[in-house]
């Protein structure tokens, strides 16, 4: 049998099928939507819509796989969103760094800033070591660049020394106020608690004293620097301020 006879059969069948899907949708017509429900749960679905439209046309399997072609090279691949996404990998977990600051910590214990001072205590005597040093390396030096570096770093060990020695001072009159109190109390007496202005008032003198030890000029340097001090802050002070 020749191709074309076997395409005039082919067509002569498919005729026949559409004058008998056509006679049956005739029929069908004339039913209620009821009984077409019950029609189509009786003969199932696949062959109800086989009667009315036809059988689908299947896929030649020799077609294979779509095979996704770019235009332009360039261009990122065509990808089928059929292919399964692979499953991530399981990253293990890593342990966070706990960063603990001492200052804050309460497994650190409390600063006690009595036992501190004493613990680094040496510093102190480190330090004036240093300024010693400095000040016979500032005597022999004659590079002006040298000596200005020098000057710099004196000021600053100094200033570090006087803070130093004024904490202490502080501390001590605290811890020696503190032991007054206690024993007037003990004495049954009321115990006169001093304020700020009176507490500075005594520092300040001790601090002359201190200087007085030292020598009248002493004195005279640090009235003068006090008193730049205070002029410089009258200068800062805003407008309309008395």
């Amino acid at each position: 049998m020749s191709s074309s006879e076997e395409s005039d059969n082919e067509s002569m069948v498919d005729e026949q099928d559409d004058g008998e899907r056509s006679e049956i949708r005739s029929q069908l017509s004339t039913l209620s939507f009821e009984e077409l429900q019950k029609l189509k749960e009786k003969i199932g679905a696949k062959v109800y819509k086989e009667a009315l439209f036809g059988k689908a046309d299947k896929k030649k399997e020799s077609d294979g796989p779509k095979v996704f072609k770019r235009e332009n090279k360039n261009r990122p691949r065509e990808m089928s969103s059929k292919k399964p996404v692979r499953m991530l990998q399981a990253v293990p977990t890593v342990k966070k760094k706990e960063i603990r600051d001492p200052r804050f910590d309460p497994l650190c214990g409390e600063f006690d800033k009595k036992q501190f001072s004493d613990n680094y205590n040496f510093l102190s005597d480190i330090r004036m070591k240093d300024i010693k040093a400095i000040r016979a390396e500032l005597k022999e030096t004659t590079d002006p660049e040298r000596q200005i570096k020098l000057r710099r770093l004196l000021q600053r060990l100094n200033d570090q020394h006087k803070h130093t020695k004024k904490s202490k001072i502080e501390r001590e009159a605290m811890v020696k106020n503190k032991v007054h109190i206690e024993q007037e109390f003990k004495e049954g007496r009321q115990p006169h608690f001093k304020n700020k202005s009176e507490q500075r008032v005594e520092a300040l003198v001790k601090q002359y004293e201190e200087l007085k030890k030292e020598g009248a000029g002493r004195i005279q340097r640090h009235l003068k620097r006090r008193q730049q001090k205070v002029k410089k802050r009258s200068h800062k002070a805003p407008t309309g301020v008395s």
